[in-house]
């Protein structure tokens, strides 16, 4: 019988810089990063884009000062709002200017 194993959820600080694509979380060869909850604002406009390796999951425009949640999906709390396969590392790729906020993730074995 197969078991799902998850680790508590883990809180991290933002402060992602302009620029390349920067790990966010590492990769892990035996689990997946299921990211709950994304919370932030960007020091000018610009935009956000969300890595799974070197897969975009998404990505976000957003004005100076305009802040940017997500959490679990609507409705299914719990169920994270983007998953990062095995062997891949959490990435973000930030324009404008830097993103300060905050993170909320776990791993999946």
């Amino acid at each position: 019988m197969m078991q799902d194993v998850h680790s508590a959820k883990i809180s991290i600080p933002l402060a992602v810089p302009v620029g390349a694509a920067t790990v966010i979380v590492a990769a892990n060869p035996s689990a997946y990063i299921y990211v709950h909850e994304i919370s932030g604002d960007l020091a000018s406009a610009g935009s956000i884009e969300i890595f799974d390796g070197s897969t975009s999951l998404a990505k976000f425009t957003l004005d100076a000062g305009q802040g940017l949640t997500l959490q679990d999906e609507p409705g299914n709390p719990g169920v994270p709002r983007f998953i990062v396969k095995p062997g891949n590392a959490l990435k973000f790729t930030i324009t404008g200017g830097q993103f300060d906020g905050a993170l909320d993730y776990s791993l999946r074995y």
